[in-house]
């Protein structure tokens, strides 16, 4: 035998199996896990730096800008939506995104490739990192990117974390040089979900009139939904217009979702092909049960006009409570109320992604109750809100870049709120003389805990929740639904990322008029004789409270007090009368005793016992003494003897003297009055830091939080704790939280964001 021949076939097979399987390198199978588990945490939305999203392959191959989505700017920017604004890398071109996969002229390299390849040569991180906020480069091409590494060596890819595997980046690099970037997607649609989605098109594609209306309706409030038949399948989707009723699916274009549409279209259900982050995921079900409560409530009740298709001028049509009209109230609010944790959710995870400018105009941690649709006057009562429609106008019938004029003419603004808040009075005295109670506030859906929710904001992202979290809160809002609806139109449906400085400053002002709508809708549970001292005690400045205008009723609510603490009894009253569980950790009843941090913890229950005492007002050192917005929201792992692992959230929050005014937040904080919360599980979508304590040392983690002291030696007792985002094995760590929140949760999964992580890279572990 010819051993010689024989070696050199074994060889050449060898070879071409190395080839081969070059080759055959996957996207999804191989590719696509690396990018959702090492870059998708920052690049994923509208604050993607450099646009780059790399949540899909589509987002990969178009690359990224050096626009600034979240710029100051006199006139709006074409938006630039990935699988809307344009489907082809040529297209995407020509809207000025650059390759970052395409190989330099001289090297095989590209801008990816060579900002992965420095940081395995540079893998220390230094200094500060706060891709949202800092100055970025967002290189195009090979002299930029030089010039760039060679003031910031350290600055490569992962920005600020530490550098992906030896063996991720190998697979990575092999499939970057191959230059074969081709995506090998399968139809994981089940039949069971294809049968569903043709009964639902068919419902919204139904050329009666009522339901090109209703389909109208529904759709303008289903756009951002990530839609589900199946929980187990994994599978979402979207609801669009496209030039194709049946097939491939064409997705039309536009800046609102209603804004007019010039040729023929059809509503389709879309797979979501990008990879699903928890920041934008807002699940809402569809099923044969709420195709027929379509049918109940829209198709089968009698409508206050003749059906008609409502104009699409933008102007009109951005205020749904005219726009819809002919539609029954009752019928929209129910529609609302139905989900009504996915449409707070729109509010605080809508269209935004960085949500700074929407979100100081709120407190910190708030309950939200609503109006029963059997007691709110805007239903029972025909003509309530026809009368005021004028008084009901929402600032984003200006579009996207309104003039000067139209920017002052929140003044005019607030002089209609008044007019409408005196007629409400008025109204709700002749139909309520004895006053509202705590029979017109609604009872929530059977078995879903949604008759309270709960709203913590964690500075420039927010978090909703079912039921009452947190002791009582310093407001409260009651929505009815004219405020709920134009809630909606401001800011989610009507709202522009791309608009001009003037779009969000209207939008922004406008929403202060309706925080206090909502916040005087509770203070009417209350005698009048101490409303006003209660707005003022929210309010507290000159300037706020010439700014915040309340106009109280004179009206008496039909609730018998029998002390003079009023919320705290009503909110005793409200929870026995709705059967809602307070907080077992965070609601401090007015006879609880503090206890002392133990030597040492054998229970969930002393543990958590110790958390709640943390929550009392002072009884915190740490948050007096870290104010900054990257400590709002840490996720603790506390690692116990038995193999258990117990989650919770630490979420901190800031107490603002009023929240009237946009500018210089931090006069209005005051560090005295923060509190915690500590609520088991994940809360909130942007951690800004990771904590692993073991059993055996919660008495020194406890202590730092109480009894915290502002020193070098009490600084590195946290690192003891804290996963700095410089930590070696912080990937290993972030892998461990992900996959315990999907396990928990799968339905409502979705990666975390770590753009807003703790800034401070502290390189003290090699």
């Amino acid at each position: 035998m010819n051993y010689t021949k024989y070696f050199f076939f074994l060889l050449y097979l060898l070879f071409q199996t190395t080839i081969f399987a070059k080759d055959e390198l996957s996207f999804s199978k191989d590719i696509k896990p690396i990018l959702d588990n090492r870059c998708v945490t920052c690049h994923s939305c509208y604050n993607s730096p450099c646009q780059l999203k790399l949540s899909s392959f589509e987002g990969l191959i178009r690359g990224a800008s050096k626009e600034n989505i979240y710029a100051n700017r006199l006139s709006a920017i074409e938006p630039t939506r990935l699988f809307v604004d344009a489907t082809t890398e040529e297209q995407w071109r020509e809207k000025d995104f650059f390759s970052v996969t395409k190989t330099f002229e001289d090297s095989s390299n590209s801008i990816m490739l060579e900002l992965l390849e420095q940081k395995q040569k540079n893998p220390i991180n230094k200094g500060d990192y706060s891709p949202e906020t800092d100055e970025l480069a967002c290189v195009k091409n090979e002299a930029e990117l030089k010039e760039y590494l060679e003031k910031n060596p350290h600055k490569a890819m992962p920005y600020g974390f530490p550098a992906i595997s030896k063996k991720e980046h190998e697979l990575l690099s092999s499939w970057l040089k191959a230059g074969k970037l081709v995506a090998d997607k399968k139809d994981k649609i089940t039949p069971f979900e294809k049968k569903q989605i043709k009964e639902f098109e068919e419902f919204f594609n139904n050329k009666a009139i009522k339901y090109q209306v209703t389909a109208r309706y529904i759709y303008e409030h289903l756009f951002l939904a990530h839609l589900y038949f199946d929980k187990n399948s994994r599978n979402f989707f979207e609801l669009v217009r496209s030039r194709t009723k049946t097939g491939e699916i064409e997705v039309i274009p536009t800046r609102f979702p209603y804004s007019e549409v010039k040729e023929p279209f059809y509503y389709r259900i879309k797979p979501i092909e990008s990879t699903i982050v928890h920041k934008t995921h807002m699940v809402y079900e569809l099923n044969d049960k709420k195709l027929k409560r379509y049918e109940d409530l829209f198709i089968k009740k009698k409508w206050l006009e003749k059906p008609h298709m409502p104009i699409f001028d933008t102007k009109v049509s951005a205020n749904a409570l005219k726009t819809f009209k002919q539609i029954p109230a009752k019928s929209r609010y129910e529609f609302l109320l139905d989900d009504i944790h996915y449409f707070i959710m729109t509010y605080i995870r809508g269209p935004v992604c960085k949500g700074q400018i929407a979100l100081n105009v709120i407190n910190d941690h708030f309950w939200i109750m609503f109006m029963d649709p059997n007691s709110d006057l805007a239903i029972k009562d025909e003509k309530y809100l026809n009368d005021n429609l004028v008084n009901l106008s929402i600032p984003n019938k200006y579009g996207q870049t309104p003039d000067l004029l139209e920017t002052f003419t929140i003044v005019k603004n607030y002089q209609q709120a008044q007019i409408y808040f005196n007629n409400k009075n008025k109204i709700y005295k002749e139909y309520y003389p004895k006053g509202v109670s705590l029979d017109h506030l609604w009872k929530g859906n059977k078995n879903s805990n949604d008759s309270i929710l709960t709203i913590y904001r964690h500075f420039d992202s927010a978090s909703v929740h079912k039921g009452a979290l947190g002791n009582i809160p310093k407001t409260m809002w009651v929505i009815d639904y004219p405020l709920l609806e134009r809630l909606y139109y401001s800011l989610v449906a009507g709202f522009d990322i791309f608009g001009s400085t003037s779009h969000q400053f209207l939008v922004r002002k406008h929403m202060d008029r309706l925080r206090i709508e909502g916040e005087t809708n509770f203070l009417e549970f209350f005698p009048k004789e101490v409303r006003k001292e209660y707005f003022n005690s929210w309010y507290k400045g000159w300037l706020a409270q010439r700014l915040s205008f309340y106009v109280p009723s004179e009206n008496e609510p039909n609730i018998n007090f029998k002390t003079k603490d009023y919320k705290e009894e009503f909110v005793d009253k409200l929870f026995k009368k709705l059967k809602i569980s307070k907080d077992r950790i965070n609601f401090i009843d007015k006879d609880y005793v503090a206890v002392k941090i133990l030597e040492n913890y054998s229970t969930k229950e002393q543990i958590e016992e110790t958390f709640k005492t943390l929550t009392l007002p002072n009884n915190s050192k740490f948050i007096q003494y870290h104010t900054d917005d990257k400590t709002n929201l840490a996720y603790i792992r506390v690692e116990l003897e038995n193999g258990q692992d117990l989650i919770y959230t630490m979420v901190i929050n800031r107490w603002h003297d009023n929240v009237a005014l946009m500018f210089n937040e931090d006069s209005r904080l005051n560090p005295k009055k923060d509190r915690i919360n500590f609520i088991e599980g994940f809360i909130g979508s942007y951690p800004n830091i990771f904590v692993k304590v073991k059993q055996k040392d919660l008495k020194e983690f406890f202590t730092i939080i109480y009894d915290y002291q502002d020193t070098k030696e009490e600084k590195e007792k946290i690192l003891k704790y804290v996963i700095n985002r410089a930590h070696p094995n912080f990937w290993e760590e972030y892998d461990w939280f992900t996959k315990k929140f999907e396990e928990q949760d799968k339905l409502h999964f979705g990666l975390f964001d770590l753009n807003r992580y703790h800034i401070k890279a502290i390189d003290n572990f090699r």
